[in-house]
């Protein structure tokens, strides 16, 4: 399953993000941006972790996962980048025109002609709630689960689970 959540739904983690940073790992949406390879085993090394040849970014993480302490140094010192995804997150009336506008353009045969990019735009929205980060929606009720997220969606756009086949759940 992709678990790519969209760039709005994600924040930079602090030092102080040692749980949440573990969750986000744990669950797949932690996102590393890594610096220069020698300079990062370099600096490893000079703090005492392992740097194996194989498999070093595996150990990394599980080494500044470990602690708090280990966290809080990597984030300060080591030149990686650490985005997580943030608590809660309010989808502009823009954003929201913009799904309309592609839902509403309609073929002769009455179905939405960007249904494909209507549907990739709403898996991203879904996955950032199943992410944990709460999406507000002015007028709507805030969107804290896979079942706020479908309630909406389908009420808001009915003809999704009647015309298009790779709505639900073929995220590959």
């Amino acid at each position: 399953m992709n678990k790519e959540l969209p760039n709005w739904a994600l924040r930079a983690a602090t030092a102080e993000d040692w749980d949440f940073a573990q969750a986000a790992h744990r669950h797949g949406h932690m996102h590393i941006t890594w610096p220069p390879a020698q300079a990062l085993r370099t600096w490893a090394k000079q703090q005492g972790w392992a740097t194996p040849f194989f498999g070093f970014e595996e150990a990394f993480i599980a080494t500044m996962l470990e602690s708090n302490e280990h966290f809080a140094l990597a984030m300060a010192k080591s030149g990686l980048e650490i985005s997580i995804p943030r608590q809660d997150y309010a989808l502009s009336d823009e954003y929201i025109r913009e799904l309309d506008a592609l839902y509403e353009e309609r073929s002769s045969m009455g179905y939405p002609n960007n249904w494909g990019i209507l549907v990739e735009k709403l898996r991203a929205i879904r996955r950032a709630v199943e992410a944990g980060v709460v999406v507000h929606i002015d007028g709507e009720q805030p969107m804290v689960n896979w079942q706020h997220f479908y309630q909406w969606a389908h009420g808001r756009y009915h003809m999704l689970e009647d015309g298009y086949d790779k709505w639900i759940g073929d995220d590959a």
